[in-house]
């Protein structure tokens, strides 16, 4: 799935029962919309099957809550601090 489809779906699967999660995750699609929509981070799909808890404690750097092939995502995720101006 690629392009705008791709994007709809990843808004859809960010879409959690914790507004932080929400806040992060949108962040993420909204600054990584053209890579995503490239392809890019093939990985976030599967990372956002996790519970909502596990990925919380993932970005909140808890050790070994997710494969360590999302090291880089969670990385990117936690970095990201919106729009820039």
């Amino acid at each position: 799935m690629a392009g705008a489809a791709r994007i709809g779906r990843l808004r859809w699967l960010c879409r959690r029962g914790m507004k932080e999660l929400d806040v992060l995750l949108e962040r993420f699609v909204a600054s990584s919309e053209q890579q995503l929509r490239e392809g890019h981070w093939p990985e976030f799909e599967p990372f956002l099957q996790h519970e909502d808890d596990v990925l919380w404690d993932s970005l909140r750097g808890v050790p070994d809550c997710v494969d360590s092939r999302f090291d880089g995502l969670i990385s990117a995720i936690r970095n990201e601090r919106g729009p820039r101006p």
